[in-house]
């Protein structure tokens, strides 16, 4: 009888949680807001979405990488 080693990729749950979703400028402004400040908080809420993209592709890739031996 003879031994044999077959690697078979298992699924596991991921522990990584998921960031909190800021909120976000534009959601609090009232319907007569002016141009300047529609602007402002549009400005305000792209950098803001750019950084919880990255909290989120962080998780995704913590939750993807292979996991070592």
């Amino acid at each position: 009888m003879r031994t044999q080693q077959i690697n078979v990729p298992v699924p596991v749950v991921c522990q990584e949680a998921e960031p909190v979703r800021p909120v976000m400028p534009t959601e609090a402004l009232d319907a007569d807001v002016t141009l300047d400040a529609f602007a402002a908080a549009a400005i305000a809420e792209i950098e803001r979405r750019e950084g919880y993209e990255g909290q989120l592709r962080a998780a995704l890739a913590a939750c993807t990488q292979e996991m070592e031996r």
